[in-house]
């Protein structure tokens, strides 16, 4: 829904930490030509392989990067980072790029993960309280730091950037909550339908476990 906001045909976008190029291959797919940097050449070899598979290989660009320090040189119209900027040591070499190579009028889109969350709330008070585990940032041992909507926009508006929406996933923490009750993580789709319904719609899209922020470079 956020991505669909954005006219993808002829623009340029920069993509940084693409992993195996889902979303890579989403926006080439809407006409995007896509200049993805990644650290992981296993996830390098998907992307081109998928790339190649749907017919779009024309449109997309991967390289071998670190994206706390490498970039593709120039302006675009869009840039994406899902879940990264959660993993760079100092993040702030980071937005100056994005402010710096974002066209006037172009768009970017954010993904991670955020400390004014349910799950936060009860996981994050059960591994830092409880377990005293006061370095716990997440699921994955290699983030760095939280966010939440205020910081982001924030950092956002720092390098002129201004949010326009809001997005979330996981608001209802049910694989902490089901794990604690039955020892077992337990998917359903009532928490797919519970994201779905309510993802994008306020106060909920700033309150989910991931959140995603789309905004616009002024110009």
């Amino acid at each position: 829904r956020l991505l669909g906001r954005f006219d993808w045909a002829g623009r340029s976008v920069l993509e940084y930490g693409c992993g195996g190029g889902y979303f890579t291959i989403w926006m080439a797919r809407h006409g995007a030509r896509v200049t993805a940097i990644e650290m992981n050449p296993n996830a390098i070899g998907a992307v081109r392989f998928y790339a190649e598979r749907e017919g779009v290989t024309d449109r997309v660009q991967v390289t071998q990067g670190n994206a706390e320090r490498d970039t593709s040189d120039g302006e675009y119209d869009f840039i994406f980072a899902k879940d990264l900027i959660e993993h760079l040591e100092d993040d702030g070499p980071f937005f100056r790029r994005l402010g710096e190579q974002l066209r006037p009028g172009g768009g970017t889109y954010l993904a991670t993960q955020n400390d004014h969350s349910l799950n936060y709330l009860l996981e994050g008070t059960y591994e830092r309280v409880y377990r005293g585990n006061k370095s716990w940032y997440g699921w994955d041992r290699t983030h760095c730091r939280f966010y939440n909507a205020p910081v982001l926009a924030e950092r956002m508006r720092a390098v002129g950037i201004v949010p326009e929406c809001w997005g979330s996933s996981y608001l209802f923490p049910w694989r902490f909550v089901t794990k604690r009750l039955t020892g077992k993580a337990r998917p359903s789709a009532l928490w797919t339908h519970l994201d779905q319904t309510l993802g994008t719609v306020p106060p909920f899209a700033r309150l989910g476990w991931s959140i995603m922020v789309v905004g616009r470079k002024a110009g």
